[in-house]
């Protein structure tokens, strides 16, 4: 009897440790794109705390798995194939403990094919859709096939995602006001062309669908363009002008300097189009005529001058009206036979006979007077004086004579 009572006990106590475990709250499953992502929550902040997933897929093969993770959601994308649906429960672990399972016990259930009995049904956005109002009441709508868009964008899964989604085809259905068209599309970028009420002030479209493999496609918004409006005509009438005036005078140069090129080759365009300046019309000079006499009255006028002296001045050739003689020391040679400075007495400058004072020309004074001077160390040259016309002498000195 008492080992009944401590069994009883036992298993009581199992029961209190196993309710003491809450459960998580608020478990969630977003899937659309072909991205799927289970949250929740947990009430209280407890140590060791552990979460465990258990997922299933009821096709394909059926097949289930287990982990445990501490955070508070987890990727599920890649249960995404279009024909299967799917499972998942989430219990908390604590200390070998556990919780009911979240959020029952059959957990969520969804699936991307839309005629599976399934809790949550997953599903495509539509891509952006581009209205364009044209001529005659119509609109143009493109946009991006939903699977290729979607299975594009996925990083880990992409190419399952298009092996299991083979074909593009999809149906569409749009909707302008009241009225509804549909289409097909197996390209890349999908396009329609659709009539349109011209009364309306804008033309939005709502458009859904639905691949060829099950998946829903749903519109986010509605996607508007404005009616057409047709332009002036008095605007293309001056534009159709202008472009014809233009056309015209093009033709006509072309015309007009083909016919010159023709007739005159000799002239060139060039020179034709651009005139020449003024200055190459300059005539050659007419030849000017001197008289060698009148030359020579002019020149004794005109001295030689430079604007800008070549060199520039020292203070030396600054220095005017110097009396001094210069001091030169002559070389020779000393009684005793030394190489020395010797200046001879009777002149100011040390000079001796090699270096005689020269006789100043005084013009026409008579040679034969009394002043002439005895002698002189430089050479003389005779005077010659030259008439180059009436009343007009010119006065040289003669060159030396050489011998054969």
């Amino acid at each position: 009897m008492e080992s009944f009572h401590a069994v009883f006990l036992h298993f009581s106590w199992m029961t209190v440790v196993a309710s003491s475990v809450l459960p998580p709250v608020n478990v969630t499953l977003q899937c659309r794109n072909f991205h799927n992502v289970l949250k929740w929550s947990y009430p209280e902040d407890t140590t060791g705390l552990l979460f465990r997933l258990d997922i299933g897929a009821f096709l394909n093969p059926p097949d289930s798995r287990t982990w445990m993770t501490p955070a508070l959601q987890t990727d599920l994308s890649f249960l995404s194939h279009p024909k299967d649906s799917y499972y998942v429960t989430v219990t908390a672990v604590v200390n070998g403990s556990e919780s009911e399972p979240a959020p029952s016990d059959d957990g969520i259930t969804f699936s991307y094919f839309h005629e599976n009995l399934v809790g949550t049904k997953c599903y495509f956005d539509l891509p952006h859709v581009n209205v364009t109002a044209q001529r005659d009441n119509k609109v143009h709508i493109s946009f991006e096939n939903p699977i290729f868009f979607h299975c594009q964008k996925m990083k880990k899964n992409r190419k399952k995602c298009f092996k299991d989604n083979d074909s593009l085809d999809s149906f569409f259905k749009v909707k302008i006001l009241n009225q509804t068209y549909s289409f097909n599309c197996e390209e890349r970028v999908c396009e329609k062309t659709l009539p349109v009420d011209a009364a309306q002030q804008e033309h939005c479209v709502n458009i859904t669908g639905l691949t060829s493999q099950g998946i829903l496609v749903k519109s986010t918004q509605l996607y508007c363009a404005e009616p057409f409006h047709k332009p002036l005509q008095s605007n293309f009438t001056a534009v159709y002008v202008v472009s014809v005036i233009l056309a015209v005078t093009t033709f006509g140069v072309i015309l007009f300097m083909a016919y010159q090129k023709i007739t005159k080759p000799e002239i060139s365009v060039i020179k034709w189009v651009i005139p020449k300046p003024s200055i190459w019309n300059m005539s050659t000079p007419e030849p000017v005529t001197v008289d060698p006499v009148e030359c020579l009255e002019r020149c004794d006028e005109v001295e030689p001058s430079s604007p800008t002296p070549l060199l520039p001045q020292t203070e030396e050739e600054d220095r005017t009206g110097i009396t001094d003689y210069d001091f030169r020391l002559p070389i020779g040679v000393s009684d005793n036979g030394d190489m020395s400075n010797v200046i001879e007495e009777g002149q100011p400058n040390g000079e001796g006979p090699g270096y005689m004072v020269g006789k100043i020309d005084l013009g026409d004074e008579d040679p034969g007077s009394g002043d002439e001077d005895p002698g002189s160390g430089y050479e003389r040259r005779d005077t010659v004086v030259v008439a180059l016309g009436p009343d007009e002498l010119a006065k040289g000195y003669r060159g030396p004579v050489t011998s054969e």
